[in-house]
């Protein structure tokens, strides 16, 4: 998204003048997000563990523009590291949990991304204590634009179905926990 890259670089260039070394870590971070990015973008699948090393780049980022707002955690259990999915398949998912869950909260919040076995095969929950959202109905061809089904929502399903077709779901919770007032989380569940 162009306006991830805008507000990197903005932050980047008021860096360099109070905080070099910080400066120099974003910038590394950033260089090593758009490799992967541009990486990703040629390959069918990648391994789990080249999209959790995305996302840790990508969460660095967000981390040093957004300061002691966020938190986030990461979680691959070295089993399931060689699992291959479809790339910058989380990203949009974790950019919306930023975006639209805690970077309005004045207090930011929290953010994990988890991988383990589930039922089918591969589970991977992203869950965040930002604002939450009223829950959309998976989309139909009828209703994929629906209001609040969100267009990252909506382009993670539309790869799950070619990349798995009915084998791989999404679900959406929110608030999360169930008894919270906010939160989210997103479970995706896919056959390895």
């Amino acid at each position: 998204e162009p306006h991830m890259l805008f507000n990197t670089l903005a932050t980047l260039r008021a860096l360099i003048g109070v905080d070099p070394a910080r400066a120099q870590v974003m910038l590394d971070h950033l260089v090593s997000f758009m490799r992967a990015t541009l990486t990703a973008s040629r390959a069918d699948h990648i391994p789990l563990a080249g999209e959790f090393a995305l996302l840790d780049d990508y969460l660095s980022l967000m981390a040093i523009r957004m300061g002691e707002r966020l938190s986030y955690r990461l979680e691959l259990p070295p089993e399931l590291a060689a699992c291959r999915i479809p790339p910058m398949l989380l990203q949009p998912l974790v950019e919306n949990a930023i975006r639209h869950g805690l970077e309005p909260l004045p207090e930011g919040g929290r953010l994990a991304v988890s991988a383990e076995r589930g039922e089918q095969g591969l589970r991977i929950i992203i869950a965040d204590t930002g604002t939450g959202f009223a829950v959309p109905p998976a989309p139909s061809a009828d209703t994929a634009d629906a209001a609040g089904s969100g267009f990252g929502l909506n382009a993670v399903r539309a790869r799950l179905r070619a990349a798995y077709g009915d084998r791989a779901t999404l679900a959406v919770a929110s608030p999360w926990p169930p008894d919270a007032l906010s939160g989210c989380r997103i479970t995706l569940d896919l056959p390895i």
